[in-house]
């Protein structure tokens, strides 16, 4: 019988041939991908090195380009962002293979956001050079190098000739605005909290979530400005002449806005020409009103006076609201001028004229410098203003506190004739003390007055529905006390279980000064006392108070402004400190809580220290201005 020799074959079934076959297909399949990524991975390396050394190119460009406009070079800056753009041609040719990896679900976001950079550089540099062409008329008068149109005849002639082409500078802004809404709409789509990580000792997230604030800010700011432009020859007398009330804040003694109203001028604006018309002060204005009004209760409790006066009336914090009243009856006083608008300027103005004018002769009053003077431990301007007003002498002196129109046509008159290089600094200075509400702006007219609003120049308290705060201070009564007094701000959180949100604000007040010799008899000048601070501090509307601490009298909880407002009394003793604390619930929990907050700066009022505790960070600062802040819960 023939041997069986099937028992010897290796004979497959079909599903193990199948089975065999779909490991070898898988093995060639996978070895393949792992091919193909290796490539791809590669490519990726390779190309990503390449975008990344281009992209270093940029860093030396912007450097310059800063520099360039340091030493206020146009030309030399118009070149440099011609480089700067023609080598984020470069970037964007060297990244375009990448772009096809956008579509992989984990790096494709990342992809993405280099695509928005790019198309946000190049908007950037497209609104620097539009900027470069809109200042370039004007470089002489703004201190830049550069061929400036207005080169010729008197400063003064130089303003009015640029006041009559400002019309031509506003199409400009508009376009400017147009690309930095693109950097702006390009940045917002990138989240910078993929970017937690530290690069060359930089957080990479913080930075680019500060140069998004900038980017909006900026945005919005050259939004706002092309209608101040084109309203500003109408402001500055081009259609006719203009008169303005300058309203001298004592900041020294601070109110609601700004300080006391010590003294006004008149302004006379006619097709650019700015002269000194008249001053005064304002215990002589109040002499002429006749009107028998019940004051504010804190304002009679502690200042002991009978009727509400003019010279009071800035008791809130809110400029435009403390100028309707204000203007409401002085505008039917008789024999004062008729005026378009009014300008509250306190000492840290003049201050900063006098640091860059040097000190200026007042024929009638003597000089006056910003120079510190041992005698406070301040400017010399502003003990010199207060010797002139407020020092008790025997005989009665006329109008003690006018030198406020003299020093204004000695003011604008060195301002004029200031060199070319002063005329930056001026600006500058001038753009700061709005920023720090050192200067605030009320017009009769509406369109003006939203103008300004718009600005965040009017005074204007914000009516967000954002979480918020401002502390406003008010002296009633100690002397010229607020040059002395430091002013410290630490809020800390806490977030139950059910999401309730309680605050904790301390605020401590301190005078490093010793007291003044306040007797009459002595003869002496009194700028330091005992100061009875009626302490305001606005809160988001429907906030509740828990419990306050270190008043001299109970607080009090109001509502003012669309906000719920904390009122309490203490007095800050000369070399001591006072400590305040508020604990308050917000109206609503952390999930419905809103994710920015706002916090205001008082008129006038010097750089308190902030210490803000939020939700995922602290922050710590001196507000010299308005800041908002996001936060997340």
């Amino acid at each position: 019988m023939e041997e069986d020799k099937s028992e010897n074959l290796n004979v497959k079934s079909p599903a193990e041939n199948t089975s065999r076959k779909g490991l070898k297909f898988f093995l060639l399949g996978f070895g393949t991908i792992l091919l193909i990524v290796a490539v791809l991975g590669l490519f990726v390396g390779l190309q990503a090195k390449k975008v990344y050394t281009e992209t270093l190119k940029l860093q030396p460009l912007i450097e310059k380009a800063q520099g360039n406009f340091s030493a206020q070079d146009l030309s030399a800056l118009r070149r440099t962002l011609a480089d700067i753009n023609n080598q984020i041609g470069v970037v964007r040719s060297a990244y375009s293979p990448l772009i096809q990896l956008k579509f992989i679900p984990f790096g494709g976001k990342y992809v993405a956001d280099g695509q928005h950079l790019l198309t946000a550089a190049s908007a950037g540099v497209e609104a620097g050079e539009i900027l470069v062409d809109a200042v370039e008329p004007y470089a002489d008068v703004l201190g830049f190098q550069g061929s400036g149109s207005f080169t010729g005849g008197t400063a003064e002639d130089r303003v009015i000739a640029i006041l009559g082409t400002l019309d031509k500078v506003a199409p400009k802004l508009e376009d400017m605005s147009v690309k930095l809404k693109i950097v702006d709409g390009e940045l917002a789509q990138i989240d910078e909290r993929r970017y937690n990580f530290i690069f060359k000792e930089k957080n990479i997230a913080e930075q680019a979530k500060k140069a998004k604030e900038i980017i909006h800010a900026a945005t919005v700011g050259i939004s706002d400005a092309r209608p101040a432009l084109e309203a500003l020859p109408k402001v500055a007398g081009m259609e006719g002449e203009k008169k303005y009330m300058i309203l001298f804040h004592n900041d020294g003694e601070l109110r609601g806005t700004g300080g006391f109203m010590t003294a006004y001028g008149i302004l006379r604006v006619d097709k650019g020409n700015v002269a000194a018309e008249k001053s005064s002060d304002i215990y002589d204005l109040d002499s002429k009103f006749k009107e028998r009004l019940q004051p504010p209760a804190p304002i009679k409790k502690y200042l002991k006076v009978p009727y509400w006066y003019l010279r009071d009336m800035n008791y809130s914090p809110d400029f435009k609201q403390n100028m309707d009243l204000f203007y409401s009856y002085y505008k039917n006083i008789k024999g004062e001028p008729k005026i378009d608008g009014i300008i509250g300027v306190d000492t840290n103005f003049l201050v900063s004229l006098l640091k860059i004018l040097g000190p200026t002769d007042v024929p009638g009053f003597g000089r006056f410098s910003a120079e510190n003077d041992p005698r406070c431990d301040c400017p010399q301007v502003v003990y010199q203003l207060e010797l002139i007003a407020d020092r008790p002498v025997a005989t009665v002196v006329e109008n003690r506190k006018g030198a406020l129109g003299p020093m204004m046509r000695e003011i604008i008159f060195k301002a004029y004739a200031a060199p070319k290089p002063w005329w930056d600094d001026l600006l500058r200075a001038f753009g700061d003390d709005i920023s720090a509400k050192h200067i605030v702006f009320y017009f009769m007219d509406e369109n003006l007055q939203s103008i300004v609003e718009n600005l965040n120049i009017a005074g204007r308290t914000d009516n967000t529905e954002d979480d918020y705060l401002m502390i406003v201070d008010t002296n009633l009564g100690g002397a010229k006390a607020n040059l002395f007094i430091k002013e410290d701000v630490l809020q800390e959180m806490t977030i139950g279980n059910d999401g309730t949100i309680t605050k904790k604000l301390t605020v401590t007040y301190t005078n490093t000064a010793p007291a003044s010799n306040c007797n009459l008899e002595a003869g002496q000048l009194c700028l330091n006392a005992t100061v009875p601070d009626v302490v305001r501090v606005y809160v988001p509307l429907g906030s509740k108070l828990v419990e306050a601490i270190g008043f001299d009298d109970q607080v009090e909880v109001k509502e003012d402004l669309g906000k719920t407002v904390l009122e309490g009394f203490v007095k800050v003793a000369p070399q001591s400190s006072t400590k305040t604390i508020y604990t308050y619930i917000l109206p609503w929990k952390s999930s419905l809580a809103p994710k920015q907050l706002l916090i205001q700066k008082q008129v006038g009022k010097e750089t308190p220290h902030y210490k803000i505790e939020l939700p995922d960070r602290v922050e710590e600062f001196d507000l010299s201005s308005d800041k908002s802040f996001s936060v997340n819960w």
